[in-house]
């Protein structure tokens, strides 16, 4: 396992985005012809042929990539995200008919149906499956080359990001994060997307499949990098009015209260669940555990309407409190601290845009250190 720290935020440069423009020869070697010769097929930027449509009788070619639009590319790799027409229209800019006139062009180029309708979406053929990790890998690299050659700006990029972010995060970190990006990139979207299994996880974060991990994880394997954000630490919280639970919450309060357990899916929380069952195995007290919960969707309700304590980090207590009339109490056992993270994988280190968005979030979040008092 190597990952590598990072102490401060990346600097991004700021030249001019330029995805959709033409770009052959900008990319050295054969990813640059291949992009060039991408666009002699006289596609038009909607999709659409420029000089109409031709009504003639179905022929197989031979394969030839380079008769292929890059953008025909694109709308592949969003339909089979998205599992559908429309969503991949709007994540594309594009209109519906945009979208389903370049999949009809797909379809004609590899002689196959690719997506078909059914009740959970437009579902991949096994040809679109075979061919899926590839162009998508393939889409990575040629969006790297782009924004290493030209740069990445964020007031004129429409590229989307795909975080890695528990239910936790999307608490904490969303409101900020959009806010800022709202005002500086309005055309950049963030897609958050639910931690899988280890292993998942750091494949999409190799592959580029997911740009970055933002959260408190177990360890990754390979060539990742990580950059501290904050230390956190968990603190209790009950309703406002709690008959037994006041402004501080005793030993003895705390083993007799019934309790919600939070463990969310996805995170490396547990040292901090060992070290609350420990509490109550020293004091030969049973722990009355009401409700077990993997996401805090729902939580703060729960805990406002009832008599339970649950146990939580201070910043996702602090965003609870601004939803509903909860008191947030410091612990009377020592549960660890935990950091929380960024993470991405060491061949997007470099990636202009990916640079950015670590540089957001570190400036957005990131503990800073305190400057000495005056002697």
């Amino acid at each position: 396992m190597r990952q590598k720290n990072e102490a401060a935020s990346d600097d991004a440069g700021l030249p001019r985005d330029r995805w959709n423009r033409g770009i052959g020869g900008l990319c050295p070697g054969p990813a640059g012809d291949a992009i060039a010769d991408a666009r002699t097929n006289g596609a038009s930027a909607d999709g659409s042929q420029e000089d109409g449509p031709q009504a003639k009788p179905h022929r197989r070619a031979s394969a030839n990539p380079n008769r292929l639009d890059l953008n025909l590319l694109r709308v592949f790799d969003a339909i089979l995200e998205t599992r559908s027409v429309t969503i991949a229209a709007a994540t594309l800019n594009l209109t519906q008919s945009a979208v389903s006139n370049q999949l009809a062009r797909l379809r004609d180029a590899f002689d196959d149906p690719l997506f078909v309708r059914t009740s959970e979406g437009m579902v991949p053929t096994p040809r679109a499956m075979a061919m899926a990790d590839q162009i998508r890998k393939s889409l990575v690299a040629i969006r790297f080359c782009v924004e290493e050659q030209l740069g990445f700006d964020p007031a004129t990029s429409d590229r989307t990001f795909k975080v890695f972010m528990s239910d936790v995060g999307q608490l904490v970190f969303l409101p900020r994060l959009l806010e800022r990006i709202t005002r500086v990139a309005p055309l950049v979207s963030i897609h958050t997307v639910q931690v899988p299994p280890s292993r998942l996880r750091d494949l999409a974060l190799e592959s580029g499949e997911v740009d970055l991990a933002a959260g408190y994880f177990e360890d990754f394997d390979g060539s990742f990098r990580q950059q501290m954000l904050f230390e956190e630490s968990y603190v209790g919280m009950v309703r406002r009015g709690h008959p037994t639970v006041r402004d501080t919450l005793s030993l003895k309060t705390f083993l007799g209260t019934p309790q919600l357990v939070y463990k969310p899916t996805g995170g490396g929380h547990g040292l901090q669940a060992n070290a609350v069952d420990q509490a109550f195995a020293l004091a030969d007290v049973p722990r009355r555990v009401a409700v077990r919960a993997a996401h805090s969707m729902g939580m703060t309700s729960i805990v406002s309407s009832t008599d339970l304590l649950v146990i939580v980090p201070g910043r996702l207590a602090a965003a609870c409190s601004e939803l509903a009339e909860v008191n947030i109490l410091a612990l009377p056992i020592e549960v660890p601290k935990f950091q929380v993270k960024l993470h991405w994988h060491e061949r997007f280190h470099h990636d202009p845009g990916n640079r950015w968005l670590r540089g957001l979030f570190a400036e957005l979040f990131q503990d800073r250190p305190r400057a000495p008092a005056p002697g």
